[in-house]
């Protein structure tokens, strides 16, 4: 990353921790104010006569509300914790140690808006980025504009894992419609799916296996969500033995049966094949007696 991008991103993530850290400030104030009107009023409970009596079974409601203001408060003690490394991870960024933010950092609501309009990264060499960028250039800005929007369009079946890279993808499409002069949509407030009802996802599922078979094309590439299958099929493909026709026909099958899984809602990734293999029983090494 340059010198201004780096300067441009660090910008953003300062201008996301100020917000974030003003509401968690917020959130605290206000947690503290429940904690001690719900324990002023448990105190004056405690001294109702046995006349009042029935005004008691209030208790139960009000310490209810008691345990989800300290639900609340423990909620904004992780926000803190978020709050802190993310400082950190800027520290070590103006310091000239840029690193990604851990996932479950990145895809934090409140960084959303960073998410959104951060730079494109031109310098990494994961291949769903690499790849991106090879078949960004060489797309029409049309066809840019119109896997832009699909981008920004919020999955039924998204991770944190997949949102952290789409909101990537789309902003190597940005920056590559800009460079055309092309004045790219304003991204969305926020591209996280609400309902996620069972016949959405299977709608999204259809979709995303229909896009797999259909073959390479930019809109498969533009895809976080086929990001994991392509992986498989790349490492595949690198470890292919000599036998051109054998590893042509196991490609084959691969492809297929990636398709299928993917039409019943997996999203197979290299990192679950490598945990399934190592998760195997060896087999037992039996020795020989014979002699």
């Amino acid at each position: 990353m340059s010198a201004d991008a780096t300067t441009a991103a660090l910008a953003a993530v300062l201008d996301a921790l100020t917000l974030v850290q003003g509401q968690l400030d917020t959130v605290a104030r206000s947690n503290a104010r429940i904690e001690d009107t719900q324990k002023d009023i448990l105190a004056r409970l405690d001294t109702i006569d046995a006349g009042q009596a029935a005004v008691t079974d209030l208790v139960p409601v009000l310490e209810t509300i008691l345990g989800r203001s300290i639900e609340d408060r423990d909620l904004t003690r992780a926000q803190f914790a978020t709050v802190a490394e993310i400082a950190a991870f800027a520290h070590a960024a103006a310091s000239g140690h840029v690193a990604p933010l851990p996932v479950e950092v990145a895809d934090d609501s409140q960084l959303e808006r960073f998410a959104l309009t951060q730079p494109a990264d031109r310098t990494s060499q994961a291949r769903a980025l690499v790849d991106w960028r090879k078949a960004a250039e060489a797309a029409s800005a049309a066809e840019l504009l119109a896997l832009l929007g699909k981008q920004y369009q919020p999955s039924p079946t998204d991770t944190p894992e997949t949102r952290v890279l789409r909101y990537k993808l789309a902003a190597i499409t940005r920056e590559e419609l800009q460079g055309r002069g092309v004045i790219p949509p304003a991204p969305p407030a926020s591209t996280i799916a609400e309902h996620r009802s069972v016949s959405a996802k299977d709608t999204r599922s259809d979709d995303l296996a229909r896009l797999w078979r259909a073959g390479e094309s930019a809109a498969l590439f533009a895809e976080a969500e086929l990001a994991g299958a392509l992986d498989l099929f790349a490492d595949a493909e690198r470890s292919g033995g000599g036998d051109e026709d054998r590893l042509s026909i196991d490609l084959a099958n691969l492809h297929r049966e990636l398709g299928d899984r993917l039409a019943a809602g997996e999203r197979p990734s290299l990192g679950d094949a490598r945990a399934r293999a190592s998760a195997q029983p060896t087999a037992e090494v039996v020795p020989d007696r014979r002699r």
